[in-house]
């Protein structure tokens, strides 16, 4: 039986689909977390199954497949992300951000009304961040990754890391708290005093 499978273990489409399939759904959620749209998410991971098809002799050598299939993902983002900035074309895309499809399923509908408010309000001030704050933050935060991790990934040392993800935090701080409704009139009232 064994002599029956071997030639099953050595085709290429059976090999590839066993190495990557345990990094699939981490992969497709660090692409939605980057992105913000399935769509996009979706092409992402597409495109790089596409990329890394041909090198699976080089992955198999390889002893942590998932930073190394992580690196490849971000940068493609950023590639298209670039391309994007420079495109006159609007990518905007109606589709439920992240924040959206994770809000409590709770019977309270003043629950929900609340953490949907809350999404939205995390999901607009994560986006008045720059690219590399809001990769940042996402990266770290919201994915899981750490900072050792991050510092392979962006091929940046892990104390520039650190600061840089300490002012994308204070920069959300900051935004978050302009975002309040109270906000505007706390500070109208500190500067007149009252």
């Amino acid at each position: 039986m064994i002599k029956q499978l071997w030639p099953f273990r050595k085709d290429p489409h059976v090999q590839f689909e066993a190495l990557l399939s345990p990094h699939l759904d981490k992969l497709y959620r660090l692409a939605y977390r980057l992105s913000g749209q399935r769509d996009t998410a979706e092409d992402l991971v597409q495109e790089l199954l596409l990329k890394v098809y041909p090198r699976l002799d080089e992955m198999q050598q390889i002893e942590q497949l998932a930073p190394w299939l992580s690196k490849i993902l971000y940068r493609q983002f950023i590639d298209q992300y670039r391309r994007q900035k420079r495109s006159p074309l609007d990518y905007t895309d109606d589709d439920k951000t992240l924040y959206d499809s994770s809000a409590s399923n709770a019977l309270d509908p003043a629950e929900v009304s609340n953490n949907d408010l809350i999404a939205t309000l995390l999901d607009q001030a994560l986006n008045r961040l720059n690219e590399d704050q809001r990769s940042l933050v996402m990266l770290h935060d919201a994915e899981g990754y750490t900072l050792q991790e991050i510092s392979e990934l962006l091929e940046i040392p892990v104390g520039t890391i650190k600061s840089r993800l300490s002012r994308a935090r204070s920069q959300l701080r900051e935004i978050l708290q302009s975002m309040e409704p109270d906000a505007s009139a706390q500070r109208v009232n500190k500067q007149e005093g009252l």
